[in-house]
């Protein structure tokens, strides 16, 4: 499916990539969702600095926000620890920016997230996110 597909034709969008296969450590996750969101100067360099920048995005003007991560099975290899807490803040800031309701309809979602993976590994990627959503 093609990115323009994934965004709201109308208002202004941002999209960001992370690409996970140059994701092998803590640090380098960090500085790609640096790069790729143009974080604040103010981001601690942390999980929880994160899961905050994540759940506010105010320092970009846009109406939607896309996050495509592509390799998502080669991010951080052998720390699985902070894979799951990678995840987690995913997890956190999708519920965050998950559709609204209001008494006159529905309104979507304003960060939608793509998480791109090998196919042997999707299954792996499914259940931990399912377990993840349903804590």
């Amino acid at each position: 499916m093609p990115v323009n597909e994934l965004l709201p034709a109308g208002g202004a969008n941002f999209v960001a990539s992370v690409q996970g296969a140059d994701a092998l450590s803590v640090d380098d996750v960090l500085q790609k969702f640096w790069d790729a969101f143009r974080l604040p100067d103010y981001f601690g360099w942390n999980w929880p600095a994160l899961r905050d920048c994540l759940r506010d995005l105010g320092w970009l003007s846009s109406d939607h926000y896309l996050l495509v991560m592509s390799d998502v099975e080669k991010i951080l290899p052998g720390d699985q620890e902070s894979r799951r807490e990678l995840f987690g803040v995913l997890v956190e800031a999708g519920k965050r920016w998950s559709c609204v309701r209001h008494p006159e309809g529905v309104e979507t979602g304003k960060l939608r997230i793509v998480l791109v993976c090998g196919e042997s590994d999707f299954e792996d990627l499914r259940s931990t996110f399912e377990h993840l959503l349903n804590s």
